[in-house]
Parts: C-alpha cells; structure tokens; sequence
C-alpha cells in the first residue's frame, strides 16, 4: 500500500558561502512534490497502467456495500461515497489524501467501501488507542496477508507471543553503547557518502530525486548495523538492492489487489508478477542465510558470548553478531525473518522521515537556516556524535513535526478478532478491516488547535 509521495526533485542552488572555506558553499533548495497541482492546469485523468493493481469500479464498490455491510447496519459508522476516481486516487496514489478529504466529510470514523473491502476509517485517538491496546481483540490482518511472503514469521508481522518473545531478543541489541558505535561506524560515513554524490549536484544546480537517495542511503545504513553487510546502492547496482524494492513493491501491489489470487499457491508458479516476487524473495532470503552462516562460524571459532550487558563486538558490532552472541537458542529461519523485518521496514520508515523533513525545510528558508546554524554551532565542524543528538533541539523538533504531518506509515490496518464497541458506541464484527489514518489524526483541528507548519 502506497505510504509516500515522490518527491520528484531538489534542486540546489548556489547563495553566499555562510560556512568555513573548506567546506561546500551553504545551499538554499526548491522542491517540487507530485502531490502539488497548478490551479489553473486542468488534470488529466488516471490511467491505470499495466504495472499497476486493478482499480475497483463503481459498479463493485456498491455491490460490495449491499453485500458486506446491508441494509441493517446498526453500527452508527457513516458510509463515505467513493466514486471511481476517489478510489483510483485511494490505490494508485497518495493513500492518506483522499482519507483526509473523507475525515472532513464525515468526520472521525466512516466505513469505506472500495472494490471487495470494507474498511472502518479511524482518525480519533480515542478509538485508535482501543484497537491498538487490545491486542487480544484486534490483530495485524490485512498487513500479515501481504507481507507474509517477505518477513515470514519476523516481529514485523507477528502476533501474539510470539512478538512478545521475538521483541524481547530483539530489543537488549539497540543499547546506547550500540547507538554510540553506530553513528561513527556506520551513520556519519553513510552520510559522507551520501554528500560526496551530491557535491556535483549541488555545484551546478541540477536536480536531484532525494526520495531515491535518502531510500539507498538508509538501505546501506541498515545493511551495515544488521548484518555488517554492504549494499553500497548510493554508488551501484546489486541483485539484492533490486529484490529488496521488487518485494516491497509486491507487498504494496498486494494491498491492493481486487482479488487475493496470490493465495493460490499454483497460480504463483504461472502469473509473471508472482514469479518475479517469488525470485526476489528468493535472492533476499539467500544473502541473508549467508550472512548468518558466516557470522555464526565466526561465532564458534571465536567462542564469542556476551559477558556484559551493553555489548559490542569491536569488529563486528552489528545486531545479527550481538544476537549470535546471546548464545539464544532460536532456529535459523526464524532469525533470517526478524532480520529481514529490519532491514525492509526499517529503511524505508527512516528514508521516508529525511525525505518529507527536508521537504518541509526547504519550504521554510528560515527554519532550513536555524538548523544549518545548529549543527555548525554543535559540531563546530567535525563530524557529528550519539552524545551530540541532545544538543541538536532545534533539528530534532523539525524531524518530530515532520513526523507529525508526514508520519510513516500513514495508516494502521488492523482486523477484529471478536464483534466489538467501539468509543462512541460503534460497533464493528469480528472480521473487520479497520484503517488507522495516523495522517488525520494527526492533523485533525479536534486533535491539533494550531496546524503548525502544515502544508
């Protein structure tokens, strides 16, 4: 399911230099979004291509409602009216634009019905803290459906006790000791990297697709922190890079499928886009058995077990060496899983916060400039530390407010387990696809007084 907007450029342009003479020239930059449109420019119509899920036609979407939702519907929930281009908009586009459009129409909660589903939209806290907090009620749905051909039995998709356990082994990892090691080992050279390529850029002005960047820059900083494996994909091309983006690229296409034929395990031998899936999945689940093969004979030969409790091995301080190192007894398959859960959700949530942040600077020149003027104040020109993070406040409330008007993911789907009530007294039945617009919420004028910043 589509969860961001391309950013389509950023151009850099040359200003006064504002920084010591050995380094780049201070930048100013102009963004143009695929979700802006030229008021006077009539838009052309969608349509759908090829490459893209079937769109549902309005002739479904109300069969779907008579079937699914009938004439008895007792549960107070408002039903929005889609039209064929609503829902186009809604599976080939920016997901949380038209649900934000519905909010305003039908406020806080509404039922949808768009092709074969039925979802209840949710953009109140309230209710959103409920169907998130009973986890016995409400489980991941939809979201495991998907996704399950990717992550296997990871915490990204699981439920239960068996996320309980897995988060649990997972989570002593990520100790500050770790963090610290990371941002020298891993984030500031990422981040060199990441500049040298945009030095020519920003020297003659050419324009730059940030998203894609910001997307191989997190993918190799993940890669590194995971596995001490190198993608290197700001500088080439690899099979693995390739299979990471066709899996994600399934897992969105699946959301949106009219029907779940994936399910039919024959027809995945014989449907093109289901074999190129399954050969991606394939080539991602090899590299990274390979990975832990490998470390886990370095492992044993080394006789390596954790004997403090803020671990770091000092040549290999990554999370696949930490959790080998436990010594914690799990299958192998199992690890491949939780791994992949972080490298494919992980880097792609991460690139997705740069991108819309830097988005949001440049449209505020003033703010873009208070935090260059920070981070030249707290570093002073070296190269940034974990110990740094909590001088830089004026950056960290820019990444939080963009967060809060482009959060990542901008929905949570959920199903119900058992019939439920609601805040508010809506009842929804067991088997029901609930939708969690964090979007709304987050911009909601009942939730947020002042818009801050929001464009």
């Amino acid at each position: 399911m589509q969860s961001c907007v391309n950013l389509s450029s950023v151009s850099f342009l040359s200003l006064p230099s504002q920084r010591p003479p050995n380094k780049i020239p201070l930048r100013s930059f102009s963004v143009k979004s695929s979700i802006e449109k030229t008021p006077t420019t009539k838009p052309k119509p969608t349509i759908p291509s090829k490459s893209t899920s079937w769109v549902s036609p309005n002739w479904l979407t109300s069969l779907t409602k008579s079937l699914t939702i009938g004439s008895n519907d007792d549960s107070g929930i408002p039903i929005a009216s889609a039209q064929l281009e609503d829902v186009s908009e809604l599976l080939g586009g920016a997901l949380f634009l038209p649900l934000f459009k519905w909010m305003n129409e039908y406020g806080p909660i509404y039922r949808l019905a768009a092709g074969p589903r039925n979802f209840v939209v949710v953009s109140n806290p309230a209710i959103a803290k409920h169907v998130l907090r009973n986890y016995g009620k409400y489980a991941k749905g939809l979201v495991s459906e998907v996704s399950e051909f990717l992550f296997g039995s990871g915490f990204a998709i699981a439920e239960g006790s068996l996320w309980t356990v897995r988060r649990r082994a997972v989570v002593p990892s990520l100790h500050k000791k770790y963090l610290s090691v990371m941002v020298d080992w891993v984030f500031c050279q990422c981040a060199e990297r990441l500049v040298e390529k945009l030095q020519p850029f920003a020297l003659d002005g050419t324009a730059v697709n940030m998203e894609e960047k910001f997307s191989q820059l997190t993918l190799d900083v993940i890669g590194l922190s995971v596995f001490n494996y190198n993608f290197d994909s700001l500088t080439s091309d690899s099979p693995v890079i390739d299979a990471v983006y066709t899996a994600l690229k399934e897992a969105e296409l699946r959301s949106t499928d009219i029907l779940p034929y994936w399910k039919i395990r024959a027809l995945c031998k014989i449907v093109p886009r289901q074999i190129k899936a399954e050969k991606a999945v394939t080539v991602i689940r090899k590299a990274v058995e390979e990975l832990i093969i490998k470390c886990k004979e370095i492992v044993e030969n080394e006789g390596e077990r954790i004997d403090e409790e803020e671990y770091v091995n000092d040549t290999d301080p990554s999370i696949l060496r930490f959790l080998l190192a436990s010594r914690e007894e799990v299958s192998s398959l199992q690890l491949r899983d939780d791994l992949l859960s972080m490298l494919v959700a992980g880097h792609e949530t991460t690139g997705s916060v740069l991108t819309w942040t830097l988005y949001l600077l440049s449209k505020n020149p003033s703010s873009l400039l208070k935090a260059q003027q920070e981070v030249d104040r707290v570093l002073e020109g070296r190269p940034p530390a974990y110990e740094d993070i909590k001088d830089l406040k004026f950056l960290t409330r820019c990444i939080t407010e963009s967060l809060r008007l482009y959060p990542h993911p901008p929905v949570l789907i959920r199903r119900a387990q058992v019939d439920d009530v609601l805040p508010g007294n809506y009842k929804v039945r067991a088997g029901q696809d609930i939708m969690i617009s964090v979007y709304n919420i987050h911009r909601s004028s009942q939730v947020h007084s002042i818009q801050r910043g929001a464009s």
